[in-house]
């Protein structure tokens, strides 16, 4: 795996360093086998569209959404990332007829976002991805 200062200098370098990983990744997080895969998956809205970092659709029919962030200190970041994953959860479960797994991508988990995710029950999974280590941390 690359080192982290160089996957860090970009989402897009970020996202490709998920990509190359992503068998890996679904593995160790349980996600099933994988089917099928898109980056900066596009849904068109009446006004406007969103775009998603990573859309994977697995074999058992589930399907895991994912947002990517490359920050290790700034928060609103962090909360970008996880409004983003909220709507996306919304408009994809009205347009694809089934809530995909949500997933934010960060280089390091910060405690205090993984406590609002619990304190609120949100459907957002986090998952810190560096050069040498996967950790997942489920909350749907």
């Amino acid at each position: 795996m690359k080192e982290i200062d160089e996957i860090l200098k970009s989402e897009k370098i970020y996202e490709q360093h998920l990509l190359a990983n992503i068998d890996y990744a679904s593995e160790m997080c349980k996600w099933g086998k994988i089917k099928r895969i898109e980056n900066q998956f596009v849904i068109n809205l009446k006004k406007g569209r969103i775009i998603s970092d990573v859309m994977i659709w697995h074999e058992d029919g589930t399907g895991t959404c994912i947002e990517i962030k490359t920050s290790k200190n700034n928060r609103n970041d962090d909360l970008t990332g996880l409004s983003q994953l909220m709507l996306y959860g919304d408009v994809m479960e009205k347009t694809l007829t089934k809530m995909p797994r949500l997933v934010l991508v960060l280089p390091k988990i910060k405690p205090e976002l993984y406590s609002v995710i619990k304190r609120f029950n949100l459907p957002i999974n986090l998952l810190e991805l560096t050069e040498d280590k996967c950790t997942y941390l489920p909350n749907a």
